[in-house]
């Protein structure tokens, strides 16, 4: 099924089930709004979209524990508190490592008590290799050590055609499968991993239907949802 979103939305980056709620979280990538989508017209329920903050760039959202967390693409991350006076957005961490650093995956490991989020391109790695970090919102914040490392190469001679480098743009996990979906907007891939990031599976997105998605989430049966940017 193929959704057309409100072109409000036409720079969507990231999307989240939220499975208490039963609703989509969606958020536009140059502003800090966040949008609740009704779960069957994906239409924009109000009173969203909320303000959390100013111009950014916005890449991944994800829930942990019923509280929705937005990722930025240097690496902060902000929290969203809704209470008796309204909704804003507080910054509870950013990961300190050096160098340049770009990031557009965030995901919630239950196991872990953890968001991981996962670099597109670090100065730390090699062509061969892709950062995962932890951000654990109960206790320590962020671990500037790797969770775990995905090895690009592997990925890379797995893939059903030659692409371009393996850049994570969005990432979740199945809840039936308890596999790691990740997808690379600029490589055409989706790439199904265990959850320390070892591949187990490549394949091509069809640039006709995927043309840049940046938005991966599952419904709690299983359901895949890939959104695109405009």
């Amino acid at each position: 099924f193929t959704f057309k979103l409100d072109l409000k939305l036409k720079e969507i980056s990231g999307l989240a089930w939220d499975t208490e709620k039963d609703e989509f979280l969606a958020h536009y990538d140059e502003s800090g709004s966040l949008f609740v989508l009704d779960r069957e017209t994906k239409a924009i329920k109000l009173p969203s979209p909320y303000k959390f903050a100013g111009k950014g760039d916005y890449e991944d959202v994800a829930i942990y524990q019923g509280v929705h967390y937005i990722l930025r693409s240097d690496g902060m991350i902000t929290k969203i508190i809704h209470d008796s006076a309204g909704v804003r957005g507080v910054e509870v961490g950013k990961l300190k490592i050096s160098g340049t650093n770009d990031f557009e995956a965030m995901y919630t490991d239950t196991a872990r008590k953890a968001l991981i989020v996962v670099c597109k391109n670090c100065a730390m790695d090699s062509k061969q290799e892709v950062s995962a970090f932890a951000f654990y919102p109960d206790s320590t914040g962020f671990d500037n050590n790797p969770v775990f490392r995905i090895n690009a190469d592997t990925i890379r001679k797995m893939s059903p055609h030659k692409t371009s480098k393996f850049q994570p743009s969005a990432a979740a996990i199945h809840p039936k499968l308890n596999k790691l979906f990740i997808i690379s907007s600029a490589a055409n891939q989706l790439v199904i991993a265990d959850l320390d990031g070892k591949p187990e599976g490549v394949y091509q997105l069809g640039q006709k239907i995927f043309p840049q998605p940046e938005g991966l989430t599952f419904k709690s049966n299983g359901d895949m949802y890939i959104s695109n940017e405009g």
